[in-house]
């Protein structure tokens, strides 16, 4: 009997394991159905908005251009944790708490609940912690040749929109 709630607990935790390599959206590896793998053209991309990459530009290094700053706009950046690590701990944790309670029968039911209990604690836990926020900014520039130079840095400095300014080395500095 003993042996048989060991062997579910182990197939829960192996089954709770492998969820979290489960990738998102189905399957879609090497080409991800007919008419994709390894011989398939190259998918069609697009730059910012939808436009086409096709007339994209990369400055030669140390290149420095002049224009006005036609935007700035903040992008934000969450990065989550997966979470599985806290889930392992508050399980293994939950279950030595929940063996300490009762005795026989009684004290596998608690073993059980603690690590089922403990391995959900754990993963909120960790997911709040181990969660982050970052912001960055594209910024536009309107050259003074007409292109738009978009470069994205992690401050503004004192870059303002109508101020002039200068690109290089991917950043915009006032000019």
């Amino acid at each position: 009997m003993q042996g048989k709630i060991w062997f579910s607990i182990a197939a829960v935790a192996a089954i709770a394991g492998l969820a979290g390599c489960a990738q998102p959206g189905g399957y879609g590896g090497y080409g991800g159905g007919y008419g994709g793998g390894y011989g398939a053209p190259p998918p069609q991309t697009t730059g910012y908005q939808g436009q086409p990459q096709g007339n994209t530009y990369q400055a030669p290094a140390g290149s420095v251009f002049y224009g006005r700053v036609e935007s700035i706009e903040p992008l934000t950046n969450t990065r989550e944790s997966s979470g599985i690590v806290g889930t392992l701990l508050g399980g293994a944790a939950g279950g030595l708490v929940g063996h300490q309670i009762g005795g026989g029968s009684g004290q596998t039911i608690a073993t059980i609940g603690g690590a089922v209990l403990g391995a959900v604690a754990g993963n909120q836990v960790e997911k709040r912690v181990g969660s982050s926020t970052s912001t960055a900014y594209r910024v536009n520039v309107r050259l003074d040749d007409g292109r738009l130079a978009t470069v994205t840095q992690s401050d503004v400095s004192a870059l303002r929109v109508g101020a002039r300014a200068q690109v290089a080395n991917d950043r915009a500095t006032p000019y």
